[in-house]
């Protein structure tokens, strides 16, 4: 039996949204560059001068003029194989696996499709941390990124349950019980069986109790800390066995070019890199995307954030969300029910364009006015998305 996008995207979902949080987290208040010579990189530079640099995969990008979906493997602007050397292994898994949308070099879009693409490369390669960069022009490019920093701390209860909670916002997800087993053992979490078909989450602090309906859907989440009780006898007695390199199998798939490439490494300092010489800006890469010209851009061609700085549009909401490890501003025990997950067209409803010169709406992360007068004033003004919701590419 053949695997599915959706089967992809149920495997990866969870792990991708407590790693975005994670990187969120990282980068709030920073601004970027990416550089796709031979050797690429996307760095984010904070406002004290102190910059992160990451190792960029050019995965794909998405035209809101075309409504396509352009692999980064067909690459029309000739660039070296460091850039796209990734978005090869997984058209070569999506071969291996009969995934049709990993193997076909232009898709009709849809409200999900580039960041359900982008899941699906995660579990393909095994890189779980994910930036889509506006281009202009309509135009957004999906990277994949790699990153000593990115290294996820130690499974926590709050950050967990926070992960399958708004992972479940992000797209449709068809098997919630497969997708936390995915999770957790990715994660190493080690877990014990509940009646009627649950499953107890144990971690360090705290433990979760998940619950599930005829349709394997999360039916409701109680979550407790300190860890105590049985619970902290259950975790006790777990499997202490190191939990397994995350997409160790199929990060297999995409070794070969990964080791040829140059890692990214921090740097710190009190500037930004300097921009390639070589580089040309994000509106020429968005002409030729959409153009699907013939003619090949410089191969150093280098994006520049349009908005400025990454914390731009970060609402307070978003920044809690990111910055995952603050979990002091959490209950230490509660429930929440994700039976009502919202179906693709209530995301889609407050799904923002990603031309970088409008402004628009992400529902779940603005704040609430405090007048009646406020909620006409804002319903008759654009509003920003959160760092969350941006770094989802919703």
């Amino acid at each position: 039996m053949s695997t599915t996008l959706q089967d992809l995207v149920n495997r990866a979902v969870f792990y991708s949204t407590e790693m975005q949080s994670h990187f969120g987290g990282l980068i709030a208040d920073a601004s970027w560059e990416v550089d796709f010579t031979a050797d690429p990189h996307l760095s984010f530079t904070a406002e004290d001068g102190t910059t992160l640099r990451t190792r960029p995969h050019l995965l794909g990008s998405e035209s809101s003029g075309q409504n396509t979906w352009l692999w980064g493997w067909e690459n029309i602007n000739e660039f070296p194989e460091a850039v796209v050397g990734l978005s090869h292994d997984v058209r070569k898994f999506g071969a291996a696996e009969d995934v049709g949308e990993l193997i076909t070099p232009e898709l009709d879009l849809d409200d999900e499709l580039a960041l359900r693409l982008t899941l699906a490369a995660k579990e393909a390669t095994g890189k779980w941390a994910h930036y889509p960069a506006a281009a202009g022009a309509g135009t957004t490019v999906w990277l994949l990124v790699d990153a000593p920093e990115l290294a996820l701390p130690a499974p926590q209860v709050k950050v967990a349950v926070r992960a399958l909670m708004q992972g479940l916002t992000q797209t449709t997800v068809t098997d919630h019980r497969a997708a936390l087993d995915a999770y957790v053992a990715k994660r190493g979490i080690p877990t014990a069986e509940l009646p009627e078909g649950g499953v107890r989450i144990l971690f360090a602090d705290g433990s979760a109790d998940l619950s599930f309906d005829e349709q394997r859907r999360i039916s409701n989440c109680d979550f407790h800390a300190p860890l105590e009780g049985e619970a902290a006898e259950q975790f006790a007695k777990a499997n202490t066995t190191p939990p397994a390199e995350v997409g160790a199998a199929s990060s297999a798939q995409g070794s070969e070019a990964a080791a040829t490439a140059p890692t990214g490494s921090p740097v710190g300092g009190t500037s930004a890199p300097k921009p390639a010489e070589t580089g040309s800006d994000a509106a020429a890469v968005a002409k030729d995307r959409d153009a699907e010209a013939s003619e090949t851009t410089p191969v150093g061609a280098r994006f520049e954030a349009p908005s400025g700085t990454a914390d731009e549009e970060t609402t307070a909401a978003d920044e809690k969300a990111a910055a995952a490890s603050a979990n002091d501003e959490s209950p230490t025990s509660g429930s929440q029910s994700a039976a009502e997950t919202p179906s693709a067209s209530e995301r889609s409803a407050g799904r923002q364009e990603h031309d970088a010169d409008e402004a628009s709406s992400s529902t779940a992360d603005e704040e609430p006015t405090r007048s009646s007068d406020a909620e006409k004033q804002a319903e008759d003004k654009p509003k920003k998305k959160g760092l969350f919701s941006k770094l989802f590419g919703r």
